[in-house]
């Protein structure tokens, strides 16, 4: 990405699914193509260093993972994988075949200090361009991020407070059968287009269909059970609009009372959707 580029021709660009120019490197929105890959190595990119040990809290996103790794293979012989999982993700949005010698040749340490990191190497179209953990936080990261639909952590939350909020959901999530199979073949059913179609799609024009397909489906819901008269929501509609995500509220600082009456709802708004597909929807009085 141009430094002198405009917000509104990169959102264009992420839009219309075009790669796009950053210090030198092209990089290009991951397809659904390489579906399975992605979901193995985004985790790393999203990664919140406020989870780690305070010793790497204070240092760039890129030097703090590889100091972890350092450490780890140090003390216990083994990596982390982190590190490894950011370059893979790197080789990935610039379009290079990786293994695990792209790793060795990419990583360029303090000759003193094999601790800290320098920079990383990266070659694309016999370029060999250098990457400052800097530059990557700067640019790289934020870029690949919004290519791809991931979301970069606020570090300033507090993490057991995130966690909670993990576990929170976690309570009130039924158990499925996870596998991107399933998900590719719904979001195509749903799009009335063939599966093989979605391959060509990028990952980030995937996740935004599939979200949409699972608001339309809250909005109607609710909707429903909202104009039957049988359930109220004291704080509004969960998912008041068709088009866009309503604001995200922390259920982490809940309490226990709180948590009781939303359990209580949720019996309640099963059994008003019940209702509502038995009978002609009404407006309540």
């Amino acid at each position: 990405m141009s430094k002198t580029m405009a917000n509104w021709e990169k959102k264009l660009k992420i839009r219309h699914g075009e790669p796009i120019e950053c210090l030198g490197l092209t990089f290009y929105p991951v397809k659904m193509a390489r579906y399975e890959e992605f979901l193995e190595v985004k985790n790393a990119w999203t990664l919140r260093l406020t989870t780690l040990p305070a010793k790497y809290m204070v240092m760039p996103f890129l030097s703090a993972l590889w100091a972890l790794e350092y450490d780890s293979i140090k003390q216990t012989k083994k990596a982390v994988g982190f590190f490894e999982r950011i370059i893979h993700f790197l080789y990935l949005t610039l379009r290079l075949e990786y293994n695990k010698e792209g790793l060795a040749k990419s990583v360029r340490c303090l000759r003193e200090d094999p601790r800290q990191l320098s920079h990383i190497v990266l070659i694309q179209k016999g370029k060999e361009i250098e990457i400052t953990p800097q530059e990557f936080a700067a640019y790289i990261r934020p870029l690949v991020a919004e290519q791809n639909g991931l979301e970069i952590p606020d570090e300033s939350f507090n993490p057991e407070l995130v966690q909670a909020e993990k576990d929170y959901a976690e309570l009130h999530k039924a158990p499925l059968d996870y596998n991107t199979d399933s998900l590719i073949a719904s979001v195509a059913y749903l799009s009335h287009l063939d599966e093989s179609v979605i391959d060509d799609w990028t990952v980030l024009q995937f996740e935004r269909r599939y979200k949409a397909i699972d608001r339309d489906k809250s909005f109607t819901l609710y909707r429903q059970a909202e104009l039957s008269g049988m359930v109220k929501f004291p704080k509004g509609n969960p998912c008041p609009s068709w088009c866009y995500d309503k604001i995200a509220q922390s259920h982490a600082l809940r309490s226990i009372a709180e948590v009781s009456k939303n359990v209580q709802a949720i019996g309640d708004l099963n059994a008003a959707i019940s209702g509502a597909q038995r009978q002609p929807t009404t407006t309540s009085k």
